[in-house]
Protein backbone atom coordinates (compact mmCIF):
# COMPACT_ATOMS: atom_id res chain seq x y z
CA UNK A 1 0.00 0.00 0.00
CA UNK A 2 0.69 3.50 -0.71
CA UNK A 3 -0.57 6.20 1.70
CA UNK A 4 -0.03 10.27 2.45
CA UNK A 5 -2.16 13.02 3.30
CA UNK A 6 -3.85 13.60 0.05
CA UNK A 7 -7.70 13.40 -0.13
CA UNK A 8 -9.41 10.82 -3.33
CA UNK A 9 -6.92 8.84 -5.19
CA UNK A 10 -8.14 8.15 -8.56
CA UNK A 11 -7.55 7.15 -12.48
CA UNK A 12 -5.89 3.62 -11.73
CA UNK A 13 -4.11 2.63 -15.07
CA UNK A 14 -0.88 1.25 -15.82
CA UNK A 15 1.69 2.44 -18.73
CA UNK A 16 3.11 -0.08 -21.10
CA UNK A 17 6.09 -0.09 -19.49
CA UNK A 18 4.13 -1.66 -16.35
CA UNK A 19 4.15 1.51 -14.17
CA UNK A 20 0.62 2.22 -12.66
CA UNK A 21 -0.66 5.83 -12.58
CA UNK A 22 -3.27 7.06 -10.35
CA UNK A 23 -4.34 10.74 -8.79
CA UNK A 24 -5.50 12.66 -6.45
CA UNK A 25 -8.36 15.14 -6.15
CA UNK A 26 -7.48 17.64 -4.54
CA UNK A 27 -7.95 20.90 -6.15
CA UNK A 28 -6.41 21.56 -8.72
CA UNK A 29 -4.93 17.94 -8.21
CA UNK A 30 -1.67 16.02 -8.81
CA UNK A 31 -0.65 12.48 -10.72
CA UNK A 32 1.57 10.06 -9.37
CA UNK A 33 3.65 6.63 -10.11
CA UNK A 34 4.29 3.93 -8.68
CA UNK A 35 6.73 1.16 -10.36
CA UNK A 36 5.57 -2.24 -8.71
CA UNK A 37 9.25 -3.40 -9.67
CA UNK A 38 10.98 -0.58 -6.73
CA UNK A 39 7.87 0.01 -4.90
CA UNK A 40 8.23 3.56 -5.57
CA UNK A 41 5.81 6.49 -5.80
CA UNK A 42 6.87 9.92 -7.21
CA UNK A 43 4.38 12.83 -8.52
CA UNK A 44 4.70 13.20 -11.90
CA UNK A 45 2.12 16.00 -12.66
CA UNK A 46 1.21 19.20 -10.57
CA UNK A 47 -1.29 21.07 -10.94
CA UNK A 48 -3.78 18.06 -12.87
CA UNK A 49 -6.81 20.37 -13.79
CA UNK A 50 -8.32 17.95 -11.12
CA UNK A 51 -7.60 14.55 -13.63
CA UNK A 52 -10.34 11.93 -12.35
CA UNK A 53 -10.14 8.98 -14.54
CA UNK A 54 -7.27 8.13 -16.77
CA UNK A 55 -6.40 5.67 -19.19
CA UNK A 56 -3.33 4.28 -21.49
CA UNK A 57 -4.75 4.61 -25.05
CA UNK A 58 -3.11 2.06 -27.79
CA UNK A 59 -0.79 4.72 -28.70
CA UNK A 60 0.83 4.75 -24.95
CA UNK A 61 -0.57 8.20 -24.17
CA UNK A 62 -2.53 8.84 -20.97
CA UNK A 63 -5.80 9.95 -21.40
CA UNK A 64 -7.10 12.18 -19.30
CA UNK A 65 -10.77 13.65 -17.69
CA UNK A 66 -9.95 16.77 -16.00
CA UNK A 67 -13.02 18.69 -13.86
CA UNK A 68 -11.24 21.74 -12.75
CA UNK A 69 -14.06 24.06 -12.63
CA UNK A 70 -13.58 26.70 -15.86
CA UNK A 71 -11.61 24.50 -17.87
CA UNK A 72 -12.69 20.87 -17.85
CA UNK A 73 -11.97 18.45 -20.64
CA UNK A 74 -10.81 15.95 -21.93
CA UNK A 75 -7.12 15.63 -22.64
CA UNK A 76 -3.73 13.46 -23.35
CA UNK A 77 -0.71 13.55 -21.84
CA UNK A 78 2.59 12.24 -23.87
CA UNK A 79 4.46 10.38 -21.36
CA UNK A 80 7.39 10.84 -22.97
CA UNK A 81 7.26 14.69 -23.64
CA UNK A 82 5.01 15.75 -20.96
CA UNK A 83 2.92 17.27 -23.47
CA UNK A 84 -0.55 17.95 -22.56
CA UNK A 85 -3.16 18.27 -26.09
CA UNK A 86 -7.12 19.25 -25.16
CA UNK A 87 -9.05 16.50 -27.13
CA UNK A 88 -12.72 18.02 -26.25
CA UNK A 89 -14.33 20.13 -23.73
CA UNK A 90 -17.77 21.08 -25.31
CA UNK A 91 -20.40 19.33 -27.53
CA UNK A 92 -22.66 21.40 -29.67
CA UNK A 93 -21.36 24.63 -28.14
CA UNK A 94 -22.39 23.33 -24.40
CA UNK A 95 -19.10 22.58 -22.19
CA UNK A 96 -19.04 19.30 -20.83
CA UNK A 97 -19.69 19.53 -17.11
CA UNK A 98 -16.91 17.77 -15.75
CA UNK A 99 -15.51 14.22 -17.37
CA UNK A 100 -15.32 11.44 -15.23
CA UNK A 101 -14.05 7.93 -16.50
CA UNK A 102 -12.67 6.90 -19.61
CA UNK A 103 -11.16 4.16 -21.93
CA UNK A 104 -11.00 2.93 -25.60
CA UNK A 105 -11.71 0.10 -27.99
CA UNK A 106 -9.22 -1.57 -30.85
CA UNK A 107 -9.77 0.96 -33.26
CA UNK A 108 -8.52 3.86 -31.05
CA UNK A 109 -11.71 5.26 -30.55
CA UNK A 110 -12.69 6.95 -26.98
CA UNK A 111 -15.23 6.55 -24.88
CA UNK A 112 -15.52 8.53 -21.46
CA UNK A 113 -18.50 9.66 -18.97
CA UNK A 114 -19.74 12.94 -18.01
CA UNK A 115 -21.84 13.98 -14.95
CA UNK A 116 -22.75 16.17 -12.69
CA UNK A 117 -21.49 15.26 -9.10
CA UNK A 118 -21.44 18.22 -6.22
CA UNK A 119 -20.20 21.26 -8.70
CA UNK A 120 -21.63 23.85 -7.68
CA UNK A 121 -22.21 25.38 -11.49
CA UNK A 122 -25.59 25.02 -13.36
CA UNK A 123 -24.31 22.84 -15.94
CA UNK A 124 -24.90 23.49 -19.58
CA UNK A 125 -25.01 19.77 -20.59
CA UNK A 126 -26.81 16.79 -19.72
CA UNK A 127 -25.28 13.77 -18.19
CA UNK A 128 -23.87 11.69 -20.61
CA UNK A 129 -21.62 9.22 -22.30
CA UNK A 130 -19.10 10.23 -25.12
CA UNK A 131 -17.63 8.99 -28.17
CA UNK A 132 -14.44 10.53 -29.68
CA UNK A 133 -13.32 9.23 -33.21
CA UNK A 134 -9.45 9.44 -33.92
CA UNK A 135 -10.74 12.23 -36.82
CA UNK A 136 -11.78 13.74 -33.71
CA UNK A 137 -15.88 13.90 -34.35
CA UNK A 138 -17.21 13.70 -30.81
CA UNK A 139 -20.68 11.60 -30.76
CA UNK A 140 -23.03 11.69 -27.69
CA UNK A 141 -23.68 7.98 -27.30
CA UNK A 142 -26.46 8.80 -24.78
CA UNK A 143 -28.21 10.05 -21.36
CA UNK A 144 -29.88 7.52 -20.19
CA UNK A 145 -27.75 6.59 -17.62
CA UNK A 146 -28.61 9.05 -14.27
CA UNK A 147 -24.88 9.80 -13.30
CA UNK A 148 -22.33 7.69 -15.59
CA UNK A 149 -18.80 6.94 -14.02
CA UNK A 150 -16.94 4.11 -14.95
CA UNK A 151 -16.22 2.72 -18.14
CA UNK A 152 -15.43 0.00 -20.03
CA UNK A 153 -15.18 -1.71 -23.51
CA UNK A 154 -15.34 -5.77 -23.27
CA UNK A 155 -12.28 -7.41 -24.67
CA UNK A 156 -14.31 -8.45 -27.84
CA UNK A 157 -15.48 -5.31 -28.75
CA UNK A 158 -19.15 -5.70 -28.36
CA UNK A 159 -20.06 -4.23 -25.42
CA UNK A 160 -20.31 -1.04 -23.63
CA UNK A 161 -20.31 -1.37 -19.81
CA UNK A 162 -21.44 1.96 -17.58
CA UNK A 163 -21.25 2.04 -13.94
CA UNK A 164 -23.65 4.23 -12.23
CA UNK A 165 -23.74 6.21 -8.98
CA UNK A 166 -26.54 7.01 -8.00
CA UNK A 167 -26.22 9.11 -4.61
CA UNK A 168 -29.07 11.13 -3.29
CA UNK A 169 -26.58 13.57 -1.87
CA UNK A 170 -25.57 14.59 -5.12
CA UNK A 171 -26.26 17.36 -6.99
CA UNK A 172 -29.22 16.52 -9.92
CA UNK A 173 -28.77 17.55 -13.23
CA UNK A 174 -31.93 19.11 -14.35
CA UNK A 175 -31.18 18.54 -17.94
CA UNK A 176 -31.50 14.77 -17.55
CA UNK A 177 -35.35 14.80 -17.79
CA UNK A 178 -36.73 11.39 -16.17
CA UNK A 179 -33.33 11.04 -14.07
CA UNK A 180 -31.90 7.45 -14.93
CA UNK A 181 -33.74 5.30 -17.32
CA UNK A 182 -32.90 1.83 -15.46
CA UNK A 183 -34.38 2.84 -12.23
CA UNK A 184 -31.34 2.53 -10.51
CA UNK A 185 -31.72 3.98 -6.96
CA UNK A 186 -28.13 3.56 -5.66
CA UNK A 187 -25.18 1.33 -7.60
CA UNK A 188 -24.89 -0.84 -10.64
CA UNK A 189 -23.95 -1.57 -14.28
CA UNK A 190 -25.34 -0.44 -17.29
CA UNK A 191 -24.92 -2.69 -20.36
CA UNK A 192 -24.86 -1.92 -24.28
CA UNK A 193 -24.04 -3.81 -27.46
CA UNK A 194 -21.62 -1.94 -29.16
CA UNK A 195 -21.09 -2.36 -33.24
CA UNK A 196 -18.40 -2.11 -35.48
CA UNK A 197 -19.11 1.93 -35.94
CA UNK A 198 -18.82 2.27 -31.87
CA UNK A 199 -22.72 3.05 -31.81
CA UNK A 200 -24.87 1.37 -29.04
CA UNK A 201 -27.83 -0.05 -28.48
CA UNK A 202 -29.84 -2.80 -26.48
CA UNK A 203 -29.08 -0.73 -23.11
CA UNK A 204 -30.21 -2.87 -20.43
CA UNK A 205 -29.50 -3.06 -16.46
CA UNK A 206 -26.51 -5.48 -15.86
CA UNK A 207 -25.60 -5.51 -12.19
CA UNK A 208 -27.10 -3.28 -9.67
CA UNK A 209 -26.56 -2.91 -5.61
CA UNK A 210 -28.71 -1.48 -3.04
CA UNK A 211 -25.33 -1.37 -0.93
CA UNK A 212 -23.67 1.05 -2.35
CA UNK A 213 -22.95 3.76 -5.85
CA UNK A 214 -21.11 1.73 -8.08
CA UNK A 215 -17.78 3.72 -9.29
CA UNK A 216 -14.62 3.21 -11.14
CA UNK A 217 -13.93 -0.45 -13.19
CA UNK A 218 -11.76 -2.80 -14.67
CA UNK A 219 -11.53 -5.37 -16.94
CA UNK A 220 -10.46 -9.00 -17.16
CA UNK A 221 -9.32 -11.24 -20.33
CA UNK A 222 -11.66 -13.21 -19.57
CA UNK A 223 -14.65 -10.30 -20.05
CA UNK A 224 -15.46 -10.27 -15.97
CA UNK A 225 -16.15 -6.52 -14.83
CA UNK A 226 -14.92 -5.49 -12.00
CA UNK A 227 -16.38 -2.43 -10.26
CA UNK A 228 -15.76 -0.67 -6.81
CA UNK A 229 -18.56 0.26 -4.98
CA UNK A 230 -18.91 3.04 -1.90
CA UNK A 231 -21.11 5.28 0.09
CA UNK A 232 -19.81 7.37 2.65
CA UNK A 233 -23.13 7.86 4.23
CA UNK A 234 -22.97 4.71 6.08
CA UNK A 235 -19.79 3.66 5.27
CA UNK A 236 -20.35 0.77 2.55
CA UNK A 237 -17.36 -0.66 0.37
CA UNK A 238 -17.24 -3.14 -1.55
CA UNK A 239 -15.67 -4.94 -4.75
CA UNK A 240 -17.43 -7.00 -7.04
CA UNK A 241 -16.32 -9.34 -9.79
CA UNK A 242 -19.38 -10.02 -12.33
CA UNK A 243 -19.18 -12.32 -15.32
CA UNK A 244 -20.22 -11.19 -18.72
CA UNK A 245 -23.39 -13.51 -18.29
CA UNK A 246 -23.93 -11.29 -15.11
CA UNK A 247 -23.45 -13.58 -12.42
CA UNK A 248 -21.56 -11.97 -9.25
CA UNK A 249 -18.57 -14.53 -8.95
CA UNK A 250 -17.21 -13.02 -6.00
CA UNK A 251 -16.58 -10.12 -3.73
CA UNK A 252 -13.51 -9.19 -3.01
CA UNK A 253 -12.09 -8.65 0.91
CA UNK A 254 -11.20 -4.87 0.76
CA UNK A 255 -8.20 -3.11 3.43
CA UNK A 256 -9.76 -2.00 6.48
CA UNK A 257 -9.16 1.77 6.16
CA UNK A 258 -10.35 3.90 2.94
CA UNK A 259 -13.76 3.57 0.71
CA UNK A 260 -13.11 1.98 -2.56
CA UNK A 261 -12.76 4.31 -5.58
CA UNK A 262 -11.18 3.26 -8.69
CA UNK A 263 -9.52 -0.19 -10.05
CA UNK A 264 -7.13 -0.71 -12.57
CA UNK A 265 -4.75 -3.91 -13.56
CA UNK A 266 -1.18 -4.04 -13.58
CA UNK A 267 0.37 -5.02 -17.11
CA UNK A 268 3.20 -7.94 -17.96
CA UNK A 269 4.32 -9.91 -15.34
CA UNK A 270 2.06 -7.81 -12.85
CA UNK A 271 -0.62 -8.42 -15.35
CA UNK A 272 -2.37 -10.25 -12.60
CA UNK A 273 -2.47 -7.70 -9.48
CA UNK A 274 -5.64 -5.34 -9.70
CA UNK A 275 -4.84 -2.42 -7.96
CA UNK A 276 -7.39 -0.05 -6.07
CA UNK A 277 -7.13 3.41 -5.10
CA UNK A 278 -9.14 5.00 -1.69
CA UNK A 279 -10.19 8.24 -0.37
CA UNK A 280 -10.49 8.86 3.27
CA UNK A 281 -7.70 8.39 3.59
CA UNK A 282 -6.18 8.21 0.15
CA UNK A 283 -4.15 5.01 -0.78
CA UNK A 284 -3.36 2.69 -3.10
CA UNK A 285 -3.52 -0.91 -2.98
CA UNK A 286 -3.29 -4.14 -4.57
CA UNK A 287 -4.47 -7.71 -4.93
CA UNK A 288 -3.27 -10.65 -6.30
CA UNK A 289 -6.26 -12.04 -8.72
CA UNK A 290 -7.10 -15.13 -10.99
CA UNK A 291 -7.03 -13.60 -14.01
CA UNK A 292 -5.04 -10.81 -15.89
CA UNK A 293 -6.08 -7.58 -16.60
CA UNK A 294 -7.15 -6.77 -20.20
CA UNK A 295 -5.87 -3.64 -22.30
CA UNK A 296 -6.51 -2.36 -25.94
CA UNK A 297 -2.96 -2.82 -27.22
Amino acid sequence: MASGGEGTAEGVNAGKDGVIYFDDLTPPGKIFRYDPRTGKTEEVMSPSNMTNGMHVDRNGDLLLAQGLPGSQMLAKRNLATGQVTKLADAYEGKRLISPNDVTSDAKGRIYFTDGRFNQTAEPESPNAVYRLDPDGKLARLTTDVGRPNGIEVSPDGNRLYVAVTALAHLKPNPLNNGGDKFGITKGGIVAYDLNSDGEISNGRTFYRTDKAASDGTAMDVAGNLYTAANDRSNGAKEIVVIAPDGKVLQELPLPAEGLPVQLGFGRGEDGATLYLSTAAPWGLWKIKTNQKGFYQD
